[in-house]
């Protein structure tokens, strides 16, 4: 839990990188990709983490096979 928790803090303070450069440069289309690819690999990363020990959401998942 701690390595998740490291790695969304890590992930959260570059796209506030990305936002204040868009910022700074007036262009709101500064890193439009690079955010969506970090945004996208954290997801798929918490999703199969999830998957791997679901704990208490186990009874929430419906697997689709």
């Amino acid at each position: 839990m701690k390595d998740m928790r490291k790695r969304l803090e890590e992930a959260a303070s570059k796209l506030a990188m990305i936002d204040a450069t868009r910022e700074s440069c007036h262009n709101p289309a500064f890193g439009e990709n690079t955010e969506h690819l970090i945004i996208s690999n954290e997801i798929a990363e918490i999703e199969r983490n999830i998957l791997e020990d679901p704990g208490e959401l186990e009874r929430f998942l419906v697997r689709i096979r």
